[in-house]
């Protein structure tokens, strides 16, 4: 069908497309340089503001699978459409939030409606584009996500100089709403006839086992890690980690098709991607705090500091799809992750004195090796998957990568808590001890990011040997 179609339209619905991912990342980004307004103005500590990040990546990760499955039998127009209604409905409830519980609530919905747009955005490109030029297209993709990392602090930062930190939702009301009307007017109505099962059961053990292993990473220097609560949320995550894996493995129509990671690119590639995300969140979530309550920037100078990474992310993402011609995807994931480490080992530098080019630099470089890594970890997780399975493997690509968002946020800030709290108890004041527990983070963010780069590598000698 997609031979017939005009070079114009296939890059018609690619746009329609890739602004799903684009106003999803745009949204996320922004709430990131908020969440120190945010904090003030619920007068609530980070640990309890990033809930309004993490619960949106922990409803969008649960159903990523979910829709992606049924791009592959409903109507792809009308199921985009419905995802850009859902997160532009979420985005106007946000405006209205008067503390942290309506927040939640409505980055629920929010989220909800960004799961339909994740989970599907690459299987809708990957079914139109071909060869090179789904590699290209893909590079695209991501390139527009990044534009997004760009925007969305920058657009965020002035809304908020003028207005309030409601204000940055608003862009995602409109852009909703206007993607909705093209996805029904441009994205093909392709539906394989088939019976729609789903395990609703595998997703809410998975939801479970999930949401318990937050609650250990987040709680425990809390609650303390032998406390009977945090007990009873890590026996609850074995157990229902447990019965999800056996459940998917008996049941023929599974949340996640654990058949798909008999291969082991397809299974090296997510891995990698899971804990690039454990890195690249660390600083995403933090850094905006730095800034803001430690060197006391504006939001507006505060996205000025993060538009290094976004400009060298949509740069190295441009050039990804020439650089595949050249270098297969894996060696560029490889020498993605070895960016990124360079810039936190930077990072580890800086302190309460505002560094300009130290933080440039390193901004720089994590963001050149994220658009060197990403779009080359989607087309190798892409490239194995079964035409049939596309959907799936989508949804299972977009699930580990916002599971990795997840644990990233979580980790960083237990870690950020737990050692700056140390270094109050020995007489550090508030700067310094924040310096301390944002360095330690820092730290194993190094730590995460170089065992990426060993998981990348050995999804490039599993590429090999599966080829030969």
């Amino acid at each position: 069908m997609f031979s017939q179609e005009t070079t114009k339209l296939k890059w018609i619905i690619f746009t329609v497309s890739a602004i799903g991912g684009f106003l999803a990342m745009m949204d996320s980004n922004t709430v990131n340089v908020a969440l120190y307004e945010i904090a003030n103005d619920f007068n609530i500590s980070i640990s309890a503001a990033q809930w309004a990040v993490t619960a949106y990546i922990l409803i969008l990760s649960t159903f990523l699978t979910l829709f992606g499955k049924l791009n592959d039998l409903v109507s792809r127009s009308n199921l985009y459409a419905l995802g850009y209604l859902i997160f532009a409905a979420g985005a106007f409830l946000n405006t209205l939030s008067v503390d942290l519980i309506t927040l939640v609530l409505s980055r629920i919905i929010q989220a909800t409606g960004a799961s339909i747009l994740l989970s599907n955005n690459y299987a809708i490109i990957s079914s139109i584009f071909k060869g090179n030029e789904r590699a290209k297209a893909l590079g695209f993709s991501t390139a527009l996500m990044a534009l997004a990392g760009m925007s969305g602090p920058i657009a965020g930062g002035f809304l908020m100089h003028y207005f309030n930190w409601r204000a940055i939702f608003i862009p995602s009301i409109l852009i909703g709403l206007t993607g909705a009307y093209y996805s029904k007017k441009y994205i093909p109505e392709i539906v394989h006839k088939s019976e729609f099962k789903f395990d609703y059961f595998g997703m809410i053990y998975m939801l479970i086992a999930i949401l318990s292993m937050l609650f250990v990473i987040s709680k425990g220097h809390d609650w303390g890690w032998t406390s009977h609560r945090i007990i009873l949320f890590a026996l609850l995550f074995l157990i229902f980690s447990t019965i999800f894996y056996f459940q998917e493995k008996k049941i023929s129509y599974p949340v996640i098709n654990f058949e798909l990671f008999k291969s082991k690119v397809f299974t090296y590639g997510n891995f990698a991607l899971l804990v690039a995300y454990f890195a690249l969140f660390t600083n995403a979530l933090l850094f905006p705090f730095y800034t803001q309550q430690i060197l006391k920037q504006s939001p507006v100078i505060t996205a000025v500091l993060i538009l290094p990474f976004s400009i060298m992310f949509m740069i190295m993402a441009l050039l990804n799809g020439k650089l595949t011609k050249k270098l297969h995807s894996s060696i560029l994931m490889t020498t993605g992750t070895i960016l990124i480490v360079l810039g936190y080992m930077l990072f580890t530098t800086i302190d309460d004195k505002l560094t300009y080019w130290n933080i440039i630099i390193a901004q720089a470089l994590i963001g050149a090796g994220s658009g060197c890594y990403q779009p080359s970890v989607n087309a190798l997780i892409v490239s194995v998957a079964p035409m049939g399975k596309m959907g799936i493997a989508s949804g299972i690509l977009a699930m580990f990568r916002n599971v990795g968002m997840l644990l990233g946020i979580t980790i960083s800030i237990s870690i950020f808590d737990f050692a700056k709290n140390l270094s109050l108890k020995e007489g550090a004041n508030e700067v310094v001890a924040f310096i301390q527990g944002y360095h330690s983070a820092i730290y194993w963010a190094i730590f995460f990011g170089i065992i990426c780069t060993i998981l990348s590598y050995m999804s490039h000698k599993a590429y090999k040997n599966e080829k030969n």
